[in-house]
């Protein structure tokens, strides 16, 4: 674990608010708006193709991570103590695949099955490592939907600046150290813009 660096209130301010608006539950849905409406082929399919990705990819592991907490099985919504994440893996897994599913029994579009496909499989490759090493989720789950913005919606790369301040925010919070940030963002990336751009040459 990192340890916080010297606190100063504007500074805890800004890395409070970077790590709680650049967090799973708050960009994802917002990431969801951006693939749903870069992929669906009419506005109604716009609102159920967001509707479902905003449902399963988070919708369903918040609710379970909030009943666990409700319940004193977590300790708190952020799931920071390593040897709690099992469970919230396992359902952010289930709903990830619930999508992919849905997608592609219903012949939703292409490239957004494809991306949550990937998604679904770095899941379990983050939950293995999550076992022995507290990689940062806010930074790969940031980077890869990123990579998805640049490569379904056609956003500049320099887009992928802003995972530099998220990293540092949970630096300074004492959340990860730098690797764990970093590492976290690269793995993100890495595991979704190269794959979607091999599969887009078929």
């Amino acid at each position: 674990m990192s340890q916080p660096v010297a606190r100063h209130p504007a500074l805890d301010f800004l890395a409070l608010f970077l790590s709680a608006v650049l967090s799973p539950f708050l960009c994802v849905p917002y990431f969801c708006l951006v693939f749903a409406r870069a992929t669906a082929r009419t506005d109604s399919e716009y609102y159920l193709l967001s509707s479902l990705c905003i449902f399963l990819s988070i919708g369903v592991p918040a609710a379970y991570i909030g009943w666990q907490v409700y319940k004193g099985n977590i300790t708190d919504i952020h799931v920071r103590l390593r040897e709690q994440r099992k469970g919230p893996f396992r359902a952010g897994m289930a709903g990830l695949g619930t999508l992919v599913l849905v997608l592609w029994l219903s012949g939703g579009p292409l490239r957004l099955t494809q991306l949550s496909g990937l998604l679904f499989a770095q899941s379990f490759l983050f939950e293995s490592i999550s076992r022995n090493w507290k990689i940062s989720m806010h930074t790969s789950v940031l980077a890869a939907c990123l990579a998805g913005c640049v490569e379904l919606a056609g956003w500049s790369p320099l887009s992928l600046l802003t995972i530099i301040p998220l990293c540092w925010a949970r630096h300074y919070r004492g959340r990860h150290t730098w690797g764990q940030a970093f590492g976290g963002a690269a793995l993100g990336y890495g595991l979704t813009i190269y794959p979607l751009r091999w599969l887009a040459s078929f």
